[in-house]
């Protein structure tokens, strides 16, 4: 489908739904318990109209944040201008939920924005309902990690799938599932996560999978939504006896520094950190780092193809996890890994451009960033393309998901931002798929080309 840029009256354009100059309230979030809460843990705090006291608050912006860490936590939520009234009252809620059970909350109001209130806050949250919380799921069943779980899996055109799975103490852990009648392997790595009080163990890696935790020893593989599979057939993994050594051969995102003769990379969803080996197309990984970063040292998003190995060290004896670089990718320098363990949402979610068609969007330093907004309310998409401020629809339905006309001004551009510009409403007008993983969007045509690539940021 085409997109076909139209000018807008003066008038229509406060129709923009996404707000240019966002205002945010900031903040920090404590509770007073000495309570270390598990990665699970989701603080979201909203800021709400309470003018009226006889009708529901109106929710004007809000946060959702996974992996806190410890108290105090430092927050920001957007706010949009147009939809603060001098004239009315605002103020800050927040909650600290686990499995969907509200932990901590604010039991006072805590006033922003107008008749003299501030737009920062330091909320002090309070257990709810007056119950002990959880510090964290019962994770009893999953003690003494490392450890190897393993099993021969029902597979719909072969023998068997054989899964081996590597749990790490730091929630990390490595995925291989081989078939057993041929040579291939499907491996993937990331963080894992309990809830249901320890009974249900999620790896979240390029895929989420779910297994039931039957007892100190034994996982059960559940469906896509996290149910029990009714069948006869064996889903179970095993301890082993000892740590086997998986070795995931795949591609990796991660951030990449290159300092004093050596190379490490911490990847995105594991949060695991090696070196990289001087083997492979790692000079190709140095040479485009030394082109892109912007002073020593720092660390830059990059893709590669690569086999995380157990090798020597340069110094020192034994082994230890070593990245192989197969292939070097690209380099992404505006681009991050976000917090392990967040999770952005599809709508409602400030989405900055950071590729197209594979390539880095660079850009300059008083140039604006491209960006969409999904609004949920009206199913209408929002944002800036590299010259102009557009407004259209969208269609979702699953993980399908297209673009309507959009309609945009006709600001004067040349150069760079024209030609991006073009580029990327040709890209949004392919989009079938879109696919989230942690604060990362992939829009893809039908065939499953991934046509632009985006990172949750809070509006400016």
């Amino acid at each position: 489908m085409s997109l076909r840029i139209r000018s807008i009256v003066l008038a229509s354009v406060s129709l923009l739904a996404a707000p240019v100059g966002a205002q945010q309230v900031k903040g920090t979030a404590t509770y007073l318990q000495r309570i270390t809460l598990p990665p699970d843990a989701v603080f979201e705090a909203h800021v709400e109209d309470v003018s009226r006291a006889d009708a529901k608050a109106d929710t004007v912006g809000s946060v959702r944040i996974m992996g806190m860490g410890n108290p105090p936590f430092p927050f920001a939520i957007d706010v949009d201008p147009k939809r603060v009234d001098a004239r009315r009252r605002y103020s800050v809620r927040a909650t600290i939920s686990v499995d969907g059970r509200v932990m901590f909350t604010t039991d006072r109001a805590y006033p922003v924005l107008t008749q003299g209130n501030p737009a920062e806050v330091a909320l002090l949250l309070r257990a709810a309902g007056d119950r002990r919380p959880a510090a964290k799921p019962d994770a009893s069943t999953l003690d003494g990690l490392p450890a190897t779980f393993g099993g021969d899996l029902p597979c719909a055109d072969c023998p068997a799938i054989r899964y081996r799975l590597n749990l790490f103490p730091d929630r990390s852990y490595f995925l291989s599932m081989a078939y057993v009648d041929r040579n291939v392997s499907n491996d993937d790595i990331g963080s894992w996560r309990l809830s249901d009080k320890g009974r249900t163990l999620t790896l979240q890696g390029s895929e989420v999978t779910r297994f039931r935790v039957v007892d100190a020893d034994t996982l059960r593989l559940l469906d896509r939504d996290g149910r029990d599979i009714d069948s006869k057939l064996n889903y179970t993994l095993k301890r082993s006896a000892s740590v086997e050594v998986i070795e995931p051969r795949l591609k990796l995102r991660g951030m990449y520094k290159h300092f004093a003769d050596s190379g490490t990379f911490t990847e995105c969803l594991s949060g695991q950190r090696w070196m990289v080996a001087q083997l492979g197309d790692n000079a190709a990984l140095e040479s485009e780092y030394l082109k892109v970063r912007r002073e020593p040292g720092q660390e830059v998003l990059v893709s590669v193809e690569g086999q995380v190995k157990q090798l020597p060290p340069m110094e020192g004896t034994g082994t230890r996890p070593t990245l192989v670089v197969n292939r070097f990718i690209g380099a992404s320098p505006r681009e991050t890994c976000g917090p392990r363990y967040a999770s952005a949402d599809l709508l409602d979610t400030n989405w900055v451009l950071t590729a197209l068609s594979g390539k880095p969007v660079l850009i300059g330093e008083k140039q604006r960033e491209p960006n969409i907004v999904l609004h949920s309310k009206d199913q209408r998409v929002a944002g800036f393309s590299g010259c102009n401020r557009v407004l259209g629809g969208y269609t979702l339905k699953g993980d399908a998901l297209s673009f309507g006309q959009l309609a945009g001004t006709m600001m004067a551009c040349v150069g760079e931002g024209m030609e991006l510009e073009q580029a990327f409403l040709a890209a949004l007008g392919q989009v079938a798929k879109w696919k989230v993983t942690g604060q990362h969007l992939e829009l893809a045509d039908a065939a499953g080309k991934v046509l632009a690539r985006f990172e949750a940021r809070p509006l400016r």
